[in-house]
């Protein structure tokens, strides 16, 4: 853990295990130097918010991340197609539920930012700055009406046949200190939907 006054944090939707196995099998396809390996404990994941929060404040999100949950039951997700891209990933369809449960998510997370974060806020990170950009601009870019949510793979183009659309239900909301390329592995707590 670093020794700042704050961490970045990622609120995520975790995976069924079929669903992990297919990431995991696409993404050891890939020579990950660039990015993470599935294997080494790091969760394959759907965003539903990204941002930062004072350590002070951890036990406290925590306790309304989960009584906020128990106003929602876990959406259906449709995985729609692989995109192919600065990173492979898989896409999906934004179904009200999901929208709506971002959206009280990322509310959640503003209450509580504790503003922009730096190298030391993360779990692990790189020299790259480009995920701090992105966690810093996070509500500007990606938050609300640009909510736009996928589940990355690595880096590459692989060669698996899969046939879409992959409908699933996650098997839970997972808060995690946020790690290296956008990456989830220090788990803070999980929760489960009805």
């Amino acid at each position: 853990m670093n020794t700042k006054n704050k961490i970045a944090i990622d609120i995520v939707l975790l995976l069924p295990t079929e669903i992990v196995e297919h990431c995991i099998e696409i993404n050891s396809k890939f020579d990950n130097p660039e990015y993470v390996s599935f294997k080494d404990g790091y969760n394959p994941h759907i965003t539903l918010g990204m941002g930062s929060i004072l350590m002070d404040d951890v036990e406290n999100f925590k306790k309304e991340l989960g009584q906020l949950l128990q106003e929602f039951e876990m959406p259906e997700i449709t995985l729609t197609s692989l995109g192919i891209g600065k990173y492979t990933h898989f896409n999906l369809d934004i179904t009200g539920l999901l929208k709506n449960l971002h959206n009280a998510i990322f509310d959640l997370i503003s209450k509580y930012n504790a503003g922009d974060v730096t190298t030391e806020n993360f779990f692990e990170m790189d020299k790259s700055s480009s995920l701090i950009d992105w966690v810093n601009n996070y509500k500007n870019n990606s938050a609300y009406d640009k909510y736009h949510p996928h589940i990355t793979l690595g880096i590459g183009i692989p060669e698996i046949a899969l046939e879409f659309p992959i409908i699933f239900k996650p098997k839970s909301v997972g808060f995690f200190h946020l790690g290296i390329h956008g990456t989830c592995k220090k788990l803070i707590a999980s929760f489960d939907l009805d």
